[in-house]
């Protein structure tokens, strides 16, 4: 098949490799820091600004919501240059929000501030998960998408490694200000590796009856794919929100809540190319199962044992597994879809977004103890549907 190649580009011995290392700096910049900052900052943000669990829910659920509305927003963008100025626009507006957190105390633009870090993660999301898939599948390196989502990872370790240095100098503003500052020089890397020239547009294919009938086989596991999704999007939630809180609660330890979100931010970064590469070698299906009932297990972990083990057991699991489950989800679901990349990937990730919506809102009204085993239920709940899915009868 002929590449749509937006400007001339010579590929160099490892094609993609840039592409996917420049999508995993931004998702470090919007995901790890820009959303997930707050996860390890909230203990003391709700010290600082005497709010309750109730209030920290709400505040999650005005993220997800702006996540939400960013993917929404983004899912029709076509390959181009367009797709890239609005990239970079919602970076740099990710950056704002991150030392805007710093920057306000007031509840009201603390929320503002949330609900459009939320908008820009997603639509960051979207525009940059299309970008990097279709360059990798244009240059046949699909399992490079595993390095990309790692950064979400990553950027969850930083915001742990760092939150407790930064404040202990100045308190949360000056650790929100000093993840800002952090972001920088990787926003820079990130555009620099995203722009058009250099990389690839893979067009779809014309349509056939052959092409059809395939994508009418699978249609019915893209839709069980989708329940699952949400699934996953409202179980996970919770634990990424709130792990930190409820191993400080459980351990009345804060050096062992924050060690169990750095474990988690490690174990995201570290997992995703290996759930990707076993899943080239045993199928999307089997693994993703696997993945789920080992997520289900670590959300109880910390709700069943006070112990040390038990937290950052919590935060291996959760880590090791949530980004696994979106690599593979995505570059599954564009699979089976049939349509372009940036509208399935914005299709599974709203459906993500509103249980991430709903999670959080479930979580402070029945206090962290249930809404974990909530999360749970939910999770062995969306494996169930991936291990339906394993048998019906057709080759995807």
């Amino acid at each position: 098949m002929k590449l749509a190649l937006m400007k001339p580009y010579q590929l160099h011995e490892y094609p993609g490799i840039l592409t996917a290392l420049g999508g995993a700096c931004a998702f470090i910049v919007v995901m790890g820091i820009g959303r997930f900052a707050f996860t390890a900052l909230l203990p003391g943000m709700m010290a600082s600004h005497g709010f309750g669990d109730d209030v920290a829910g709400m505040m999650a659920s005005w993220n997800y919501a702006g996540y939400l509305a960013g993917v929404l927003l983004m899912r029709k963008e076509k390959p181009g240059q367009r797709r890239f100025n609005l990239f970079a626009v919602f970076l740099l507006l990710s950056l704002i929000t991150t030392a805007g957190m710093g920057l306000v105390k007031e509840w009201y633009l603390l929320h503002t501030s949330r609900f459009l870090a939320g908008f820009a993660s997603g639509a960051c999301f979207v525009l940059c998960s299309a970008i990097v898939l279709d360059t990798l599948a244009a240059v046949d390196r699909p399992v490079l998408a595993g390095l990309l989502y790692s950064g979400v990872g990553a950027g969850i370790a930083i915001s742990g490694l760092t939150a407790g240095p930064l404040e202990a100098t100045g308190g949360c503003a000056v650790a929100w200000l000093g993840m800002a500052a952090l972001c920088l020089p990787l926003a820079a890397v990130s555009v620099f590796a995203l722009r058009p020239s250099r990389n690839y547009a893979l067009p779809l294919p014309a349509a056939s009856g052959d092409i059809c009938s395939a994508q009418k086989k699978a249609s019915s596991k893209y839709v069980l794919l989708l329940i699952a999704y949400f699934l996953e999007g409202f179980g996970y939630i919770i634990g990424a929100t709130f792990l930190v809180a409820l191993v400080q609660n459980v351990t009345n330890s804060p050096e062992i809540a924050k060690a169990s979100w750095i474990v988690t931010g490690c174990a995201a970064a570290l997992s995703a190319p290996v759930w990707r590469l076993l899943a080239a070698r045993k199928g999307y299906l089997p693994v993703l199962t696997c993945a789920f009932a080992l997520q289900a297990a670590g959300t109880l972990l910390p709700v069943l044992s006070s112990s040390t083990f038990a937290a950052l057991g919590g935060g291996l699991f959760l880590g090791g597994t949530f980004m696994g489950i979106t690599v593979l989800s995505l570059q599954y679901g564009v699979l089976l879809s049939g349509k372009p990349s940036a509208n399935t990937v914005a299709v599974m990730t709203a459906l993500y977004g509103v249980g991430q919506i709903i999670g959080p809102i479930v979580a402070s009204g029945m206090g962290f103890y249930l809404a974990f085993m909530v999360s749970a239920a939910s999770m062995l709940a969306g494996g169930g549907v991936l291990f339906v899915a394993r048998y019906l009868r057709d080759k995807t």
